[in-house]
């Protein structure tokens, strides 16, 4: 990473790998990207403020400005825009709210609330994408918790499905790749230590967050 990049401030995202634990296969958008990997920028309006957490410690997110929910909720945000999938769950009181806009407005009235749940935190990374230079957190959920029927698929939101072994090639980003091997581990439920992923010296280091 050259002198001018690290000095380019690193914009926070959250990206998701969706796992089928049954096939060992990974979802992928189906429109090229410059990234095979659903993803998105996360800022504080991008948190839901209704239903259940978990919460993030700020130590494993690497940031205190932005709540856990701002990285969680874009992951899943994600995961319907570039995959056309919807993760979320029943959370009581959520249909009698004040209605909103949006995914997350449609799930409330049938009283839904992101699977915040259903999440597995991967760890993070920061990793260059043309002029764009991103600090993604990184998720992984199972496909079997996904909510298809009352979601229409958004323009573009469509998946195609590859192995693990395929998803690691493809994926072409060395930052993000020790990634793939941690959300099969946590399709089948195995317990891990999120990483923290990073050049240093012209060389990769993975250390447990």
């Amino acid at each position: 990473m050259s002198a001018a990049s690290q000095t380019r401030r690193a914009r926070p995202a959250a990206g998701i790998f969706v796992v089928d634990h049954a096939s060992g296969r990974f979802a992928l958008p189906a429109l090229p990207g410059s990234v095979p990997l659903a993803y998105c920028p996360v800022s504080a309006r991008t948190a839901v403020d209704f239903g259940p957490g978990p919460d993030l410690p700020p130590r494993l997110l690497g940031v205190r400005s932005l709540s856990s929910r701002a990285f969680s909720d874009a992951a899943l945000n994600a995961a319907h825009a570039q995959l056309g999938l919807v993760f979320a769950s029943p959370a009581s009181g959520v249909a009698s709210m004040t209605p909103q806009t949006g995914l997350w407005g449609r799930a409330a009235r049938h009283g839904l609330a992101p699977d915040r749940g259903g999440l597995v935190y991967l760890g993070r990374s920061v990793f260059e994408t043309g002029q764009e230079r991103w600090h993604m957190r990184l998720f992984a959920i199972s496909h079997a918790r996904a909510v298809q029927a009352l979601f229409p698929v958004t323009p573009g939101g469509r998946a195609v499905w590859i192995s693990q072994t395929d998803m690691a090639a493809r994926l072409a980003q060395a930052e993000l790749t020790p990634f793939v091997s941690l959300a099969s581990a946590a399709s089948a439920g195995m317990n891990f230590t999120p990483l923290h992923v990073r050049k240093q010296a012209g060389r990769l280091r993975a250390t447990p967050l």
